[in-house]
């Protein structure tokens, strides 16, 4: 039986273009990312609620990625949110910001932000950031391949044992 090794990503961002670039870097990794575009979409992935009731198709994530600049709510007062939460208090969160003020980057680190990332104007030095981060957490598909292929051989090795 093959294991799933996925790491699952909930990343909240508001600009197409950006979610779009998020999209394209997770691609052919052996992540989950699923891209939330407002405030109330995110919290309603997070509790499981409407759409994402299904936890075998949107998986509780191990990973949290927000902006600080949104249209409805700053990803601080998101994360103030989150913190309330007990369920929520220990998600990993990354900070992906292009515009965020020293204040903003101290709250979201005394809320548990785990790291703070500019976020560059360029599309392609985004992208760049992105791909960094997919490949630190998400090995390609064919290291994933070969990975499960070496837990089966040691699974097999320690069974004839």
């Amino acid at each position: 039986m093959e294991q799933d090794f996925r790491t699952t990503f909930l990343i909240l961002e508001d600009d197409a273009n950006d979610a779009l670039l998020i999209r394209r870097a997770f691609t052919n990794t052996a992540c989950n990312a699923f891209v939330c575009r407002n405030t109330s979409e995110a919290r309603a992935y997070l509790l499981g609620a409407g759409m994402y009731s299904d936890r075998s198709q949107f998986p509780f994530p191990e990973i949290f990625v927000t902006d600080i600049r949104l249209a409805d709510e700053s990803g601080v007062q998101f994360l103030q949110w989150m913190r309330l939460r007990p369920e929520f208090a220990r998600l990993p969160v990354i900070v992906l910001s292009g515009a965020a003020t020293p204040l903003e980057i101290q709250q979201a680190k005394e809320l548990g932000a785990s790291r703070i990332l500019k976020k560059p104007g360029d599309p392609r030095a985004l992208q760049e950031v992105l791909m960094e981060l997919s490949r630190e957490f998400c090995p390609a598909e064919i290291e994933r391949i070969h990975f499960i292929d070496a837990t089966v051989d040691s699974i097999g090795e320690r069974e004839l044992q």
